[in-house]
């Protein structure tokens, strides 16, 4: 097997799969595991909490009991019904009655009058007053802040119960004389408030009055309503502003009709353009004059609708005019059309010309001037309607009307910029106006509250203020909670302080606590984890093996799973990569590497393939004694060339295991396992077993793990947590990287029990129970049959 160096964050050819290398952190140091550090120093914590609880006794008794007074009180108001505005939401805050108990007023009142400063247990002290205010406590019992009445305790605490009694009774007698006092007092002092608030109010509203008498005068405005009144402070009236509005709603309509207007003649005129047949453009033009007929359906009388503002240039003839040209128009057109189209005797024709007709006739009750001779010879030229281009007249009207339209816009803008100039110039009285009127009514509005509040004060004086009522005698008793406090404390004192000194020894121990601090000291994958176990209580006293065998005696236990995950993960790889012969080492004596290696290898060989262990420590040999077997022959006295190897082969009542105990020990080890005798002796061994494990040194002490792990096909690691420190780790570190080991992880041994793997196997778990559900069986049948043949 070759020894080249290989860096430790390369991950191995024999890793497990699934499994990475622990890249390099910066972590500068462990943490402390809490729960471990609770569970290893247990006993010294009761033990501190004892001192602790008689410590806190002690105390008491040196300070003595303490006795409390206390009684019950019902304060409420007089009235059963609030009679003042706003007295259901006001009275009985909580807040008010307890600060005011505990203040000076109603302490210092109580010490005056019951003489408390002369009891003994006050004779002494500076200042009675603040040393009963500091252990008065008042609370509510009943009742909630806007209620209209409250029931509080009151409890005073002294080392003296007669004391406790006196001062509890003395602060409620102070309490209720100043209920007493403060009513009449503050009854006096509300109604002089609102007579002097009435005085100024009043004083202000006149003036007021004066000085809106004043601007009426000169403000060029229209009042409706008198000063002062609810109606005067909605302002005057602008006649300008009113204008305006009329105004503007007459230039919008004036804008929709040149809109329009000109939407149709631009229409006409693209028809005329593309060269559209005559009757085409006399039915388009027909259908305009019946909308525009239409739309002036409403003002065919002549008469100006309510709003609208006339312009100068438009005379009521004109507009008959117009509107009888529109009504005229579609008929005349229709009529040459059929007079074309067909003979004059025609219903159709007929009927357009008594249509036409009735036109007329409107229009001459209406004060237009239509005889035949004009309508021969005048505007309308009825009788030659034959010669006329309809189409033309119409376009011209339409134009003349837009001439109309135009000129209306003109005058209306003139009028409207008139008259917004003036109604900005009035609406400025407007504003003075309504802020005196806002004022009055708001300095009325403040008079009349406070006669109110002022009426009802003279009417209720005598009955306002609170009521207090004593519910319960005083009554004086030991304090319990304080003995418990001093309890506690002194329970507390003494589990801090054995905890901290727990933990900074803690802190001070080197050693390796966790499996991530071993990944984070030698970056190396974890292939298995056993819990901390003592000898199994399955062994007898007259057992061949040894009590540490727990996958013998107990292959249902934890301990025991713990070696079966193991062999799981070592068995997935091997299988496939062919690896054989494996190496177990750890970095000092006394890591369990032995007792690691034998329960590894009875896991093993349950699964049916042939296991051999070597003990290759040939300083402190250790397996033969946990399988109860002779030393006397073993692998030193192969190496010796005095046996051969299927001598010294024990087999054991264990199915598929064998051992090659140690033998008689060389004086020479390192060198007699660096011969070409050993490596050939692995050799046979690799094929006649499945697998080989061997048993070798501590890696840091001698050299014979280096020796042999040039001729394995992988090294098992056994690191013990509380045991191993931090600098043997760094030493076992380096010995592998100079040695070239290839190591193909680490076994975690010692494994908190609380926190063996990812889950705890304890109680409340309900795997214990499965584990110790399984029955235990054992076989005597051998593992090699006795005429297997070894060859040297």
């Amino acid at each position: 097997m070759s020894t080249e160096f290989q860096p430790l964050d390369q991950q191995s050819d024999f890793a497990i799969d699934g499994m990475e290398e622990h890249a390099p952190t910066n972590s500068s140091g462990p943490g402390v595991d809490i729960v471990r550090l609770l569970f290893r120093n247990k006993f010294l914590l009761i033990t501190g909490l004892i001192a602790g609880l008689m410590l806190g006794q002690v105390a008491y008794i040196k300070l003595g009991p303490i006795f409390s007074a206390s009684t019950k009180i019902q304060v409420s108001q007089k009235n059963a019904v609030p009679i003042k505005e706003g007295e259901a939401q006001t009275f009985g805050e909580l807040t008010a009655h307890i600060d005011v108990i505990k203040s000076p007023r109603i302490v210092g009142e109580a010490v005056k009058e019951a003489k408390l400063n002369e009891l003994p247990s006050l004779a002494g002290e500076k200042d009675p007053t603040q040393d009963i205010i500091d252990t008065l406590k008042v609370k509510r019992i009943s009742g909630n802040d806007r209620a209209y009445l409250n029931i509080l305790s009151i409890t005073y605490e002294n080392p003296l119960s007669q004391d406790a009694k006196a001062v509890t009774e003395a602060v409620v007698k102070a309490y209720r004389k100043y209920l007493n006092d403060v009513s009449d007092e503050n009854t006096k002092d509300i109604i002089k408030q609102l007579n002097e608030a009435n005085q100024q109010i009043l004083s202000d509203l006149e003036q007021k009055k004066k000085e809106y008498k004043e601007f009426r005068e000169k403000a060029p405005l229209y009042w409706e309503h008198t000063p002062g009144s609810e109606a005067a402070v909605a302002g005057s009236t602008n006649v300008h502003q009113e204008r305006v509005k009329a105004i503007d709603n007459e230039r919008r309509l004036n804008l929709l009709k040149l809109t329009e207007l000109k939407s149709k003649i631009d229409s006409l005129k693209a028809a005329i353009a593309s060269g559209e047949s005559k009757e085409t453009l006399e039915l388009l033009a027909q259908q305009f004059l019946m909308g525009q007929t239409r739309g002036q359906a409403g003002s065919a009388n002549g008469n100006t609708s309510q709003g609208q503002i006339a312009t100068p240039n438009t005379t009521q003839v004109d507009r008959a005019r117009t509107a009888l040209e529109t009504h005229l128009m579609p008929l005349l057109i229709q009529k040459h059309r059929l007079e074309r189209d067909f003979q004059k005797n025609h219903p159709d024709l007929d009927a357009v010309n008594r249509s036409i007709e009735t036109v007329i006739n409107l229009y001459r009750r209406q004060g237009l001037d239509i005889s035949a001779e004009n309508l021969e010879s005048g505007d309308f030229k009825i009788a030659k309607v034959k010669d006329v281009d309809f189409v033309n007249v119409y376009l011209k009207s339409m134009e003349q009307q837009l001439k109309e339209l135009n000129n209306r816009e003109t005058e209306l803008t003139k009028l409207f910029e008139q008259e917004t100039a003036l109604a900005k110039k009035v609406g400025n009285f407007q504003v003075v106006d309504q802020s005196y009127n806002e004022e009055i009514a708001q300095l009325k509005t403040q008079r009349e509250e406070i006669f109110k509040q002022l009426l009802v004060e003279k009417v209720s004086q005598g009955d306002g203020g609170y009521t207090l009522t004593q519910l319960a005698p005083v009554k004086d008793e030991l304090v319990i909670k304080r003995q418990l406090k001093f309890l506690i404390a002194g329970g507390a004192v003494g589990l801090g302080l054995v905890l901290a000194i727990s933990y900074f020894r803690e802190m001070r121990d080197t050693t390796v606590k966790s499996v991530d601090e071993i990944r984070d000291q030698l970056h190396l994958p974890i292939l298995g984890e056993v819990p901390t176990f003592a000898e199994s209580e399955a062994a007898m006293d007259d057992s061949e093996f040894d009590p540490a065998l727990w996958y013998y005696y107990r292959p249902a236990s934890r301990e025991a799973e713990a070696f079966r995950s193991l062999r799981t993960s070592l068995l997935l790889k091997t299988d496939r990569s062919g690896a054989k012969v494996l190496q177990m080492t750890s970095a000092e004596p006394g890591d369990g590497k032995t007792t690691s290696i034998s329960n590894l290898a009875l896991a093993i060989s349950q699964t049916g393939r042939k296991v051999l262990i070597v003990d290759a420590d040939l300083r402190r040999p250790t397996v033969h004694k946990l399988f109860g077997l002779s030393n006397a022959i073993g692998l030193g006295d192969v190496m010796a060339n005095e046996i051969d190897a299927q001598t010294a082969i024990r087999e054991t009542r264990i199915s598929n295991l064998s051992i090659m105990t140690a033998g008689t020990l060389p004086e020479n080890p390192s060198e007699m396992l660096m011969s070409r005798r050993f490596t050939d002796l692995i050799k046979q061994l690799r094929d006649a077993y499945d697998y080989v494990l061997i048993d070798t040194p501590p890696l840091v002490v001698v050299s014979d793990p280096s020796v042999i792990a040039s001729t394995v096909d992988g090294v098992l690691l056994v690191v013990r947590l509380d045991k191993n420190r931090r600098g043997v780790m760094r030493k076992v570190q380096q010995v592998i990287q100079t040695n070239g080991i290839k190591v193909t992880g680490i076994l975690a041994n010692g494994i908190f029990s609380g926190r063996y793997g990812e889950y705890d196997y304890g109680a409340g778990e309900g795997y214990q129970e499965y584990f110790e559900a399984q029955p235990k069986k054992k076989t005597t049948q051998p593992v090699v049959p006795a005429n297997t043949e070894i060859t040297s």
